[in-house]
């Protein structure tokens, strides 16, 4: 379907579920749902009642009215915009990855012309292209995490750029051709002008962080527009990581993730069913 979220309702209750380590069977017997249909629900195959989605709200712990709009396709995040006075660009390359879009960006300081890659999504040529039409100088590739379809290519990028790169103390190592710079939660980077403060966004990788300068924030697959990144480390740390270190900034800071459209802080507050 072409729903402009990068997550439906089957996989948010499929995640939500997941992350709290209830079964299929579990969780259709609390909310009162016959597995078979809950699976179906899961696969995208069957459409939930208004009263099913309340149901399983509860016993996911989700927002049921929130859980509900994404449900029934009734909210997409407004198209988040720079002010007009931005000292930043953001360029969004996305491509396809084993079939699924993924998204890598280009940091762009305006008072320099100079460049940070974050993520690469696995297609280097697509970045170095979008470098030399936008004469800018790439001088950092800073990684949200370590996952293949955000991480290969890197050597190549490397090679191409000459500039380091940057991942968090405790992330598993990708593929590299150089020695990787670590970083930990509140360490500052800069790009020509721009200061990138490092933020701690872990549960979805062992040391997954997102990377935040002026009203702008690369948060990999911490989350989406809607939903978050499968829990597979831990699932609290996830919600908590993302409430504490993101949704706590100002409103108009846009989110820029791994996948799907990029959000804004307010409007995951008042639309995402996992906070």
């Amino acid at each position: 379907m072409s729903y402009a979220l990068e997550d439906e309702f089957g996989d948010i209750i499929g995640k939500a579920r997941r992350g709290q380590h209830l079964s299929l069977a579990q969780t259709a017997t609390a909310a009162g749902i016959p597995e078979p249909q809950l699976s179906r629900m899961e696969q995208y195959t069957l459409k939930p009642t208004e009263a099913q989605v309340y149901q399983l709200a509860e016993v996911l712990n989700l927002d049921g009215t929130k859980l509900l709009d994404i449900a029934t396709e009734r909210w997409a995040p407004n198209p988040a915009q720079p002010s007009a006075n931005a000292a930043l660009d953001v360029v969004t390359i996305s491509a396809p990855v084993g079939g699924w879009p993924v998204n890598a960006y280009l940091l762009i300081c305006k008072a320099t012309d100079e460049a940070a890659i974050v993520d690469t999504a696995a297609h280097p040529n697509l970045i170095l292209e979008q470098l030399d039409a936008r004469k800018v100088q790439p001088t950092a590739i800073l990684l949200t995490h370590a996952h293949s379809d955000h991480a290969d290519g890197l050597p190549q990028l490397q090679q191409a750029t000459g500039s380091p790169t940057y991942l968090h103390k405790n992330e598993p190592k990708p593929r590299s051709g150089q020695q990787l710079k670590t970083v930990d939660h509140g360490d500052v980077l800069t790009v020509g002008e721009l200061m990138v403060t490092v933020v701690d966004t872990p549960g979805h990788t062992p040391g997954g962080c997102s990377f935040l300068t002026q009203t702008a924030a690369f948060v990999g697959d911490a989350i989406f527009a809607g939903s978050i990144g499968g829990p597979n480390i831990s699932y609290d740390d996830e919600i908590h990581s993302v409430r504490d270190n993101l949704l706590s900034l100002v409103d108009d800071v846009r989110l820029f993730p791994g996948h799907g459209p990029a959000t804004t802080v307010g409007e995951e507050k008042a639309h995402n069913p996992f906070f």
